[in-house]
């Protein structure tokens, strides 16, 4: 977490800081990438840089904190279109959205897919458990409104429903997919999977258990 100096800091400032940063670890490998080449394209002295973050690993971590937010409100945008649409559809949607956030900025999917493969496995658990939960936090809202209307059954366990579907579609990319399948595709086959369990019986009784 950075420091109350760099918070303070005029957004300009900042902004710089976190576009080098980005650039950085977008463009090499993380064990090469350095905080004097970091300062010297912010254009900060190296003694400042400490004020603002503990050391590299902070400043990375911080990195995926503010994508994550981003992504996040982008997402929330989307809550208007729980009315028109059925919850599988819904998620679809929020899929594609996310999607298309982090493709829209060749960067962050260049400094994703390093993440992937080269971040330092403590470092990969920490901003994990950082970010997953603003997903699941937000899809456990959207659970909660399908169930409002009907379409979910009233006992199911919100908390953990939010966090496997969650943890189904992150690791969508992994699956081994031999049929040229899109990810919108691929994801609606796992979203068919996981929600038969959460749906109300067509009766309109609820399902007993979790």
């Amino acid at each position: 977490m950075p420091k109350r100096t760099f918070f303070n800091l005029p957004e300009e400032k900042k902004d710089k800081i976190i576009a080098v940063a980005i650039d950085e670890f977008a463009q090499n490998h993380y064990e090469k990438v350095t905080i004097n080449k970091i300062v010297e394209r912010a254009e900060i002295p190296k003694g400042s840089f400490y004020q603002y973050f503990e050391n590299k690993d902070d400043l990375y971590i911080f990195l995926f904190g503010q994508i994550g937010n981003s992504k996040k409100n982008n997402l929330e945008g989307s809550k208007e279109k729980i009315n028109q649409l059925d919850f599988k559809s819904y998620l679809v949607l929020l899929l594609e959205a996310g999607s298309r956030f982090e493709t829209k900025d060749l960067k962050i999917t260049e400094l994703k897919n390093r993440f992937i493969n080269e971040c330092p496995q403590e470092i990969r658990k920490k901003i994990l458990s950082n970010e997953f939960p603003k997903s699941y936090g937000l899809l456990a809202d959207v659970i909660r409104l399908y169930i409002k209307k009907g379409e979910l059954r009233e006992n199911l366990d919100i908390e953990m429903a939010a966090y496997v579907i969650t943890h189904a579609v992150a690791n969508i990319e992994f699956y081994q997919n031999d049929d040229g399948s899109s990810i919108k595709d691929l994801g609606a086959r796992i979203l068919a999977v996981v929600i038969e369990g959460m749906q109300s019986d067509s009766g309109g009784e609820n399902r007993k258990g979790a």
